[in-house]
């Protein structure tokens, strides 16, 4: 799946575009705030006394007194999330400003790489919050759906598929930690967060990499074991010197390239298994054209498949699913291309949108999919292995 990796790229890209932090009045008045609530000085008060020598000497801070501020004694939950006194008035003057800017039929900026979101109790992206948090629901549940299968796994197949599904079960809690991670990273944007967010994005990306290029090359079969295992110690070497590089020289432009070049191999490898899959049952129709082949229903529930009365039809339309569910998280990324600024009480933006899309394609069906493309194809490429080793 995409929403790691484009979660990357957009705070890739805010970071590198804040026009509101080098606006003249955002930059006086939170200069105003910090000696006024901070420091308890009224600057502007002295400041009057030496104005032109101030300006002269470019140092002069324009005051409002349309300005208010709030007190500089924080609340219990400001304090919890690590808020202090110019960091409350950084927030105080994007409102401010923006406010002005707003009443003069002027754009709305970002600042810090960020919108002027409305801030609660601390929280100061909360509708990004929300709907990370949402996205965890789907690999929380399936979590616990792919550990029920490895449970139930006959002692036939126990030894051969329990591999591919311990694959699926890792990713969902690599994508758990990630969903978290972003949960928090919404909650509170400072440098653990931050990196904490962008460490477990990269460990999903690479992740479903992994999985996906386990499952193509076929590296569950006992034959490719040496190659199963130099592929798992090639992934884990790359992710510690990804981490490395980030640690020793932090670029956000090295990270995104890094990433999007990691999932577009992981949605190439997608689309070759899903085309494999279905000339595999394509050839099957084919050969049986009297043979009606249904068992696949018996993975999908109706209530968790999007448009289901179309790829419900044959095992041959449903190898396809996966492609459905990845071009909605890829279209997506228009809410990502077409950024704007946020509305419904400056909560929602196109960020928190498209985390909301991505809940849909996690929710309806992406676990259903692995648990009958592991139960019915992977051992159907084992099942002669299996066979020979029990006679």
């Amino acid at each position: 799946m995409l929403s790691p990796l484009l979660t990357t790229v957009w705070i890739a890209n805010l970071v590198l575009a804040s026009p509101g932090d080098n606006l003249d009045e955002f930059n006086d008045c939170k200069f105003q705030c910090e000696q006024l609530t901070c420091y308890y000085n009224p600057y502007y008060l002295l400041q009057d006394q030496f104005e032109e020598e101030l300006k002269s000497a470019g140092e002069y801070k324009r005051y409002e007194p349309s300005w208010h501020f709030t007190s500089g004694k924080l609340s219990l939950p400001m304090k919890i999330l690590q808020w202090d006194c110019p960091a409350n008035c950084d927030y105080q003057c994007q409102q401010i400003i923006t406010k002005e800017r707003v009443a003069a039929g002027e754009e709305v900026l970002q600042f810090h790489g960020k919108w002027p979101f409305w801030r609660i109790f601390g929280v100061q992206e909360v509708a990004s919050m929300l709907f990370s948090f949402l996205n965890l629901i789907p690999h929380y549940l399936g979590y616990h759906q792919i550990s029920e299968c490895i449970k139930k796994l006959p002692s036939e197949q126990m030894a051969f598929l329990r591999g591919p599904f311990r694959n699926v079960k890792f990713a969902a809690f690599v994508a758990i930690g990630a969903w978290l991670s972003s949960t928090i990273f919404h909650i509170r944007d400072v440098m653990f967060t931050e990196k904490l967010d962008y460490y477990f994005a990269g460990l999903t990306v690479l992740t479903g990499f992994y999985g996906i290029a386990f499952r193509y090359f076929k590296l569950y079969l006992p034959s490719r074991v040496i190659y199963k295992y130099f592929f798992l110690l090639t992934c884990v070497g790359a992710y510690a010197a990804h981490i490395y590089r980030l640690e020793t020289d932090w670029s956000y432009t090295y990270n995104m390239q890094a990433n999007i070049f990691v999932g577009i191999l992981q949605n190439i490898f997608w689309g070759l298994t899903c085309f494999e899959l279905y000339t595999k049952y394509y050839d099957l129709e084919k050969a049986e054209s009297n043979v009606i082949i249904l068992d696949h229903l018996h993975y999908i529930r109706s209530n968790r498949i999007i448009l289901g009365s179309f790829y419900a039809k044959s095992p041959k339309l449903y190898s396809l699913y996966p492609l459905l569910l990845c071009f909605i998280v890829i279209l997506g990324m228009s809410l990502e291309i077409f950024d704007f600024p946020p509305i419904f009480f400056d909560l929602v933006d196109a960020h928190s949108l498209w985390h909301l899309v991505t809940f849909f394609p996690a929710f309806f069906g992406w676990y259903d999919w692995m648990v009958w493309d592991i139960s019915k194809n992977v051992w159907d490429d084992v099942a002669p292995v299996a066979e020979k080793k029990n006679q």
